[in-house]
């Protein structure tokens, strides 16, 4: 892959949970860096298995983009342009897609189990940032050993997340847990897909 692709996917990204998360504080609490309770993220965006029932499957993107603390928001996505960036240089769009949807959703979801209506809309990007801190921990173990931007990116975002979870709730919080296992298992798949590739160039 091109050193020099443009990350086009990860900017979006970026842009996009900033422009939104903001304007979302804006709407619910008059400031833009205000606190937006979780109680109403449900009406802008936030995910619930009630919601997926009535087939709004959109919000396991919109969901992703809203925020209930700003300054956590932006923390978020500092450590996603870390990584994201990082990675979709390295591995091209496809998989930075699919890492932010599918690890990024799924544990974002799986936070909706552990709380009570109307507390358990699952909301927020820190489970995606925490599904690349697990994809890029992967290759810079194994592909990637000298790249010590890419091992910063995946320290940023997993030390003060695991610091945070273990602060409120004593544990590393499922969500975060499970996202990182899929950005780990999703890189996996990558690993072995170079690998068997490699191969059939070499038997050629």
């Amino acid at each position: 892959m091109n050193s020099k692709h443009t990350p086009i996917f990860s900017i979006l990204i970026c842009l996009a949970t900033i422009t939104v998360s903001l304007f979302v504080a804006f709407q619910i609490s008059g400031s833009p860096f205000g606190k937006s309770r979780i109680i109403y993220l449900a009406d802008y965006g936030g995910v619930t298995i009630e919601t997926l029932k009535n087939f709004e499957f959109w919000r396991l993107i919109t969901s992703q983009l809203v925020h209930v603390h700003q300054k956590h928001m932006l923390y978020n996505v500092l450590s996603i342009a870390l990584l994201c960036t990082h990675i979709e240089r390295k591995v091209g769009f496809w998989y930075v897609f699919l890492i932010w949807l599918v690890a990024g959703s799924i544990g974002t979801l799986f936070t909706t189990q552990f709380g009570t209506p109307s507390w358990n809309t699952g909301t927020g990007s820190s489970q995606a940032a925490l599904g690349f801190a697990g994809f890029a921990l992967l290759l810079y173990s194994t592909r990637f050993r000298r790249d010590y931007l890419l091992l910063f990116g995946v320290l940023f975002a997993l030390l003060p997340a695991m610091y945070l979870d273990f602060k409120t709730a004593g544990y590393p919080k499922p969500g975060h847990t499970l996202s990182f296992v899929l950005g780990i298992t999703m890189a996996i798949y990558f690993v072995f897909a170079k690998h068997s590739k490699a191969q059939c160039d070499e038997s050629r």
